[in-house]
């Protein structure tokens, strides 16, 4: 670690002990790389090459390589678990780069409070994640064809095997919510805030988990695209709200909100859809049925549940600005009432001053 330089009329900042609280929230993204970078160094070496390829490559093959028409397809495993945890390092890393180069640079320029500046770098540091899933769900159903063919997902729904650029695709996805969970001691959260957030993390992360698993990827990646979607407007709303521009931010915020119904009642349907496709299926077995049905209704049941915390929030804002608007009027009412007041009473001071005048003309002299 460079140690600082001392400034003329600067006092030099004292580097903390190692591995200490302060030390790892400073040195993030250097300690979590090294470790990254020990595990790909394994695959230099014999010995340790199986080993590292669990946590790097693409796992559970079904195909035979060596055949080069054959195209490669793969299943869910339990070497699945290495891989989410190697890549969830890796977004840990890159969370940490981008905040410290980039976000919190911005915010700095700003001149942001903490909470704003807390605010900004939350929203700020998720987008890009956002903007990743969409890019790459795009990217991954035109390698596969699909993208012009959309009706083809449900002729594959549910599937065991998945081509290997879609299986990369879910589990960079399941690394990028893992992380979020360490990612919370990392951004200083405070303790009151993080069961909400753990709620929230988890109530993502179970959906997701149960559509791998169950085989539901091509359904649950056109829902990931839509709910993403809407999330990228809302952060963006976020971000320039707390920038302090509310005139830019309320434009956007009006967006957010009609794409969040419209994301909401898009992926319900396509829950329903899914479940009418699985129940017309004859080859499919009463296990995976069910398994397949309980994932789609805990999707429908977060969706329901989203809508009415959107309806809350929009009633609960209404019922403020009402209280504030009643606020308002009764101060109006009250300075006008003054305003009234001194007005008369300086009229009948002047009538006064006017009457003693006319009484005793010798005072004017």
């Amino acid at each position: 670690m460079v140690k600082s330089v001392k400034k003329p009329g600067q006092k030099t900042e004292k580097d903390p002990p190692i591995f200490s609280h302060e030390y790892l929230l400073r040195n993030q993204a250097d300690l979590v790389s090294s470790l990254c970078l020990i595990i790909m160094s394994g695959l230099l070496f014999k010995a340790t090459r199986n080993l590292s390829a669990k946590f790097c490559m693409v796992q559970h093959n079904t195909t035979n390589l060596t055949d080069p028409d054959v195209k490669a397809m793969y299943s869910v495993g339990r070497a699945d678990v290495c891989m989410t945890l190697f890549y969830s390092l890796m977004c840990i890393a890159v969370h940490a780069v981008e905040n410290e180069y980039f976000w919190e640079k911005i915010g700095r320029r700003l001149h942001l409070s903490k909470s704003r500046m807390s605010e900004f770098m939350a929203q700020g540091s998720t987008m890009p994640f956002h903007l990743a899933i969409v890019g790459g769900a795009g990217y991954v159903f035109f390698q596969e064809g699909i993208l012009l063919d959309i009706g083809s997902v449900w002729e594959a729904t549910p599937t065991d095997t998945m081509p290997m650029l879609l299986k990369f695709y879910w589990l960079l996805i399941l690394a990028f919510v893992a992380h979020q969970y360490p990612e919370m001691y990392f951004m200083r959260v405070k303790k009151e805030e993080m069961p909400d957030r753990i709620i929230g993390y988890t109530a993502y992360l179970v959906p997701l988990v149960g559509a791998y698993v169950t085989g539901l990827v091509y359904p649950a990646t056109i829902v990931l695209v839509i709910h993403c979607t809407a999330e990228i407007l809302g952060a963006l709303s976020h971000i320039i709200e707390s920038a302090g521009k509310t005139n830019y931010s309320q434009p956007i915020y009006r967006m957010w909100s009609v794409a969040f119904i419209i994301a909401r009642t898009s992926i319900a349907g396509l829950a329903g859809l899914t479940f009418m496709k699985l129940k017309a299926a004859e080859e499919l077995s009463q296990p995976r049925f069910i398994a397949c049905c309980t994932v789609l209704a805990v999707l429908l049941a977060l969706q329901f549940y989203l809508g009415w915390h959107f309806i809350q929030t929009l009633l609960t804002w209404r019922n403020q600005a009402q209280e504030v608007e009643l606020a308002q009027k009764k101060a109006d009412n009250f300075w006008q009432s003054r305003k009234e007041a001194n007005r008369e009473a300086k009229k009948m001071r002047a009538e006064k001053r006017a009457a003693q005048t006319t009484a005793d003309p010798s005072k004017e002299d």
